[in-house]
């Protein structure tokens, strides 16, 4: 959920998590295998998380998608 409650975890939000991948990817781009493992080792999250958080980005046009790749937009 986008909206933190306070029954969450914050550290595992879509905004944090967000900002923890826009962090990642501020370095190099990543393909989304390796991007989620990297996420999931330091915040161990799930799947459906992962790519709710992608979405975010994508939808607010802060990453995009080169084929298997992700990055930051310019």
């Amino acid at each position: 959920m986008l909206l933190p409650t306070k029954h969450e975890d914050l550290g595992k939000n879509v905004l944090v998590l967000g900002a923890d991948i826009i962090m990642l990817l501020k370095k190099r781009k990543y393909n989304i295998e390796s991007l989620f493992q990297k996420v999931k080792n330091k915040k161990s999250i799930g799947l459906e998380r992962f790519y709710n958080t992608l979405l975010f980005l994508w939808l607010a046009d802060l990453i995009e998608l080169e084929t298997y790749y992700v990055k930051l937009k310019k």
